[in-house]
């Protein structure tokens, strides 16, 4: 983080020292409940906005594509998807498609430098959790699924931080309160008597802003009751664990992302990263026709049939995945102000090559160009897309180069 950008940090929080102090809502009461310190800090951050996106999302999906397969053609509501991007079609006006770039660091065991400049340096959800909202609950947060055991993509200050696999414990994390509750309390029932505690000391708009956050965060809730198969999801025991096994991969990455969705929309924070797996794809789908492992199937699971038909078919499915996550941004009211950012560790994921590479930006409203294909060629990598991304909010993340047909 630069001079001016430390500056500019220490004005927001004396700013928003000032605004707490205002409210008349008890510190108690904000340091407890994640949800109300969300309104203030939205409440500090609507006079402070100048018209960028002010959220991010940036997303890590192992093992490429193979860009015959995967280059959409066209724009607009004309444009063709491939066979392997099949899966975003739904939301293809949302997105610019980039293709025929290169990889700085192609390959497996390269993902700590996929969003950094360096093996030990900050990487690009932190830096723009630094950069959009140090004054949030959580400066970022680093979703995965099935992601730990192989590598590590966040890092703050030098220190490898994990994946959060178990949507179950991020949800009691990110949501959670201690609030007048007990351990057994509900974490519900907890936000509705917080909001209930402050609902006369706001403005309509942001009454109206705090039920649709309540909204939200009953929605997710119910969504892990079901994959728990109906036990509460209520502020467990540090101990309490559940089972997460791959024949609910596609749940759980849906429900990471609707984590995601809510924590932006309640103002928890201003960045969220997520993978699916990590470098060795040593994950399955079971829903699929392919029963074996997402690496299996790029190497030799196609049993000699051409086209990769198995991991055209996976990686067509978790590019489904991505489009869930922008049509519930859509819903929610917050694409047009969050960039989200899809990266990979390789191109054609068979010979491992370093190009050609496809990535995605989309959402950001009138600061991207969308619903088209950027060809942008080998000169460019996956740190410009970084850096494009970053710009586009209005940040610079020190590294990296703007690619030419993304801002507008």
């Amino acid at each position: 983080m630069n001079k001016d950008q430390l500056n500019k940090l220490a004005i927001s929080r004396r700013s928003l020292l000032k605004m707490v102090a205002a409210s008349g809502i008890s510190s108690t009461l904000i340091r407890t409940s994640p949800l109300v310190a969300g309104i203030l800090f939205q409440r500090h951050t609507d006079a402070q906005e100048f018209g960028l996106p002010n959220k991010t999302i940036s997303i890590f999906t192992p093992g490429g594509a193979i860009a015959n397969l995967w280059n959409p053609t066209g724009a607009g509501d004309d444009m063709v998807m491939g066979a392997m991007s099949q899966g975003y079609d739904s939301v293809k006006n949302e997105c610019n498609f980039l293709v025929n770039m290169a990889h700085g660091n192609a390959g497996h065991g390269r993902m700590p430098i996929i969003w950094a400049k360096e093996w030990n340096s900050d990487s690009y959800d932190v830096m723009m959790g630094n950069a959009l909202g140090p004054d949030m609950p959580f400066r970022y947060i680093n979703l995965g699924v099935h992601s730990n055991g192989a590598n590590y993509m966040t890092k703050d200050d030098k220190n490898r931080i994990p994946f959060q696999d178990n949507p179950f414990t991020v949800f009691d994390l990110v949501f959670g309160s201690s609030q007048g509750s007990s351990a057994k309390t509900p974490i519900m029932n907890a936000h509705v008597s917080a909001a209930n505690a402050i609902r006369s000391k706001l403005a309509g708009y942001e009454v109206q802003r705090m039920d649709d956050h309540l909204d939200a965060i009953a929605d997710t809730q119910r969504r892990l009751d079901e994959l728990s198969g109906g036990s509460s999801c209520g502020i467990a025991p540090d101990n309490t664990k559940f089972t997460l096994t791959h024949e609910t991969f596609s749940q759980q990455a849906r429900l990471q992302a609707d984590i995601a969705v809510a924590a932006l929309q309640c103002g928890l924070t201003r960045s969220v990263s997520l993978a699916y797996g990590n470098s060795q794809c040593d994950f399955r789908i079971p829903e699929l026709s392919y029963q074996g492992v997402y690496h299996q199937s790029i190497h030799g699971g196609g049993g000699g049939k051409v086209n990769y038909p198995y991991y055209t078919e996976m990686r067509s499915h978790m590019a489904s995945y991505n489009a869930y996550l922008i049509q519930k941004l859509r819903a929610a009211g917050i694409l047009e102000s969050t960039v989200v950012v899809e990266t990979t560790d390789m191109g054609h994921a068979d010979t491992h090559s370093a190009s050609p590479v496809a990535y995605t930006i989309a959402g950001g409203g009138t600061r991207i160009n969308r619903g088209v294909v950027t060809d942008a060629g080998i000169g460019y990598d996956h740190h410009d897309v970084l850096y494009t991304a970053a710009k586009a909010c209005g940040v610079d993340i020190g590294f990296g180069k703007e690619i030419p047909g993304v801002i507008a």
